[in-house]
């Protein structure tokens, strides 16, 4: 016969409250672009949601485990356009990452010099925002492959490197905004003409 207290698992407490990591986490989101991720601290974030200390840190070990779980809400998971014509799929998937309402630029801008220091958030910042969009892009090139629109001396893998990096550079470096016209001209003028291996004048009447 096992001993009385062999009987029964021992209970670790209560189960975590969706609602309440969800309010953390919305702290986060706001306290990261007001003060940056290095005066970020896990007080600040518990005071915000209204909760104890002690329920932060049952959650998250640390900083930069809470901060992750934040980038993780802004994971993309749109459809990837499919219009008939290259340009016009490009013009789609820019529209759907140029999210100006929601958090998400002034976060990454919140947390851009940290990616560098912090080899865990950048793997979580490629894995929510810029996997899900070189997917897209090479879905969208295949796409406009099958239906003759590409070159057969476009280097797409070198230019799937390139915009996204002038994107972010817009994004987080530069005084200028990310807009629509911006990333309209970067179609017209780079990607269209660099895949199709037409002048932009002509790409841009796809």
């Amino acid at each position: 016969m096992p001993p009385p207290d062999a009987a029964e698992p021992k209970s670790h407490g209560r189960p975590r409250d969706p609602e309440r990591d969800t309010a953390l986490l919305a702290a986060v989101s706001e306290i990261l672009p007001e003060v940056g991720y290095d005066r970020l601290t896990m007080d600040s974030v518990a005071v915000r949601a209204g909760a104890s200390r002690a329920t932060v840190y049952r959650r998250w070990k640390d900083k930069s485990e809470l901060v992750r779980d934040a980038v993780r809400l802004l994971a993309w998971t749109e459809p990837v356009p499919d219009t008939g014509s290259l340009r016009s799929d490009l013009l789609a998937v820019g529209a759907m990452y140029l999210d100006r309402d929601g958090p998400r630029d002034a976060i990454l801008s919140a947390i851009a010099a940290s990616i560098k220091r912090d080899p865990r958030l950048r793997d979580t910042v490629d894995e929510v925002i810029a996997a899900p969009r070189r997917a897209a892009y090479a879905a969208i090139v295949d796409n406009a492959r099958a239906r003759g629109e590409i070159a057969a001396t476009a280097d797409t893998a070198l230019i799937a490197d390139v915009v996204p990096a002038m994107i972010f550079y817009r994004l987080l470096d530069s005084e200028e905004p990310l807009d629509g016209d911006y990333y309209e001209r970067v179609v017209a003028s780079l990607i269209v003409p660099l895949l199709t291996g037409k002048a932009a004048d002509s790409g841009a009447a796809h």
